[in-house]
């Protein structure tokens, strides 16, 4: 049950960008993060260039397209080469859809407790629980 969202900011993405960053994003959690692809959601927000800075010049100065990444994912659930790789290939995967980025742009993988989340009403806990039992 992973949570995606990309932030980007400098640029305005087009319909088929959006749906090639849902894409690619949910097949990348399945292949590398053996997540779910009918559990992983994917949430694109859009900023202004003067929005975003980076090196305390905004996108709109430095012409750029700023992003990052942020991932959700159940703690424990995977290893370290499993986080690594992830971020390895959606920095490509965001560089091939989104164009040229800066340097300083972030993917973050957040490992939280599994009694800290869930979705449909229960945590991850809870669901993990159930079917040990």
């Amino acid at each position: 049950m992973p949570f995606i969202n990309i932030a980007v900011a400098g640029s305005q993405l087009s319909l088929a960008q959006k749906q090639q960053l849902f894409d690619e994003t949910t097949r990348l959690m399945n292949e590398v993060m053996r997540k779910d692809p009918s559990l992983t959601a994917v949430r694109i927000d859009q900023f202004g260039a003067n929005d975003w800075a980076v090196g305390r010049r905004s996108a709109a100065i430095r012409g750029e397209t700023a992003v990052h990444m942020d991932i959700k994912v159940t703690a424990g659930t995977n290893s370290d080469e499993e986080k690594a790789e992830m971020i390895r290939r959606a920095m490509a995967m965001l560089k091939e859809v989104v164009g040229a980025i800066p340097e300083a742009s972030y993917i973050v993988i957040h490992d939280l407790d599994a009694t800290a989340w869930g979705y449909d009403g229960r945590t991850q806990h809870s669901r993990a629980s159930a079917r040990a039992a």
